[in-house]
C-alpha cells in the first residue's frame, strides 16, 4: 500500500495540518511540514482505512487538478499519493471534514481528518476555564 498524505489549511489554523498514512503501518503527523508526532496505525484504524485507500489507489489519477484552494479567508483539503506528481483531491470547503470529491474520496476525508483531530488534540488537548470579573482588571 502506497504512501497517503492528508492536508487542511485556512483561516482556522495558524499553518498547514497534515496526517500521513505510511504503507497502512505508520502514522506521522506535520503541522508547517514539521513532524510533531508519530505512531504505528491500530487494527481498528488500519480495518477502517484499507478498504477506502484501497478503493482510492484504483481510481485513475487526474491529469490536472483545478487550484480550487480555500483563498485567504477559506480552508482548503488536499489528498495526494506520495508517488503522483498531482494531487487527487484538491478542495475549497466550508467546514470539516470536506465533502465533495465523491466517492471513495468523501469517506477517505472523513476518516483522515478525524485521525488527525484526535493526533492533534491529545499531543495538545484544550481545556476550559472560567474567567472571572478581577482577572480580567489590568493591574493599577
Amino acid at each position: 500500500m502506497r504512501t497517503v498524505t492528508y492536508e487542511r489549511s485556512g483561516r482556522t489554523n495558524t499553518g498547514a495540518q497534515a496526517v500521513r498514512v505510511e504503507g497502512l503501518h505508520h502514522l506521522r503527523v506535520l503541522e508547517q511540514g514539521e513532524e510533531v508526532s508519530e505512531r504505528e496505525l491500530t487494527r481498528e484504524e488500519i480495518a477502517r482505512l484499507a478498504p477506502l485507500m484501497e478503493e482510492a489507489a484504483r481510481k485513475p489519477s487526474p491529469a490536472v487538478v483545478p487550484p480550487a484552494a480555500g483563498g485567504p479567508n477559506g480552508l482548503a483539503v488536499s489528498l495526494a499519493f506520495e508517488d503522483e506528481e498531482v494531487p487527487r483531491v484538491r478542495l475549497a470547503a466550508k467546514g470539516l471534514p470536506a465533502k465533495g470529491a465523491g466517492a471513495p474520496y468523501d469517506a477517505l476525508l472523513v476518516e483522515l481528518d478525524a485521525l488527525l483531530t484526535a493526533e492533534l488534540h491529545a499531543r495538545t488537548p484544550r481545556h476550559a476555564h472560567a474567567v472571572l470579573p478581577h482577572m480580567l482588571r489590568a493591574d493599577e
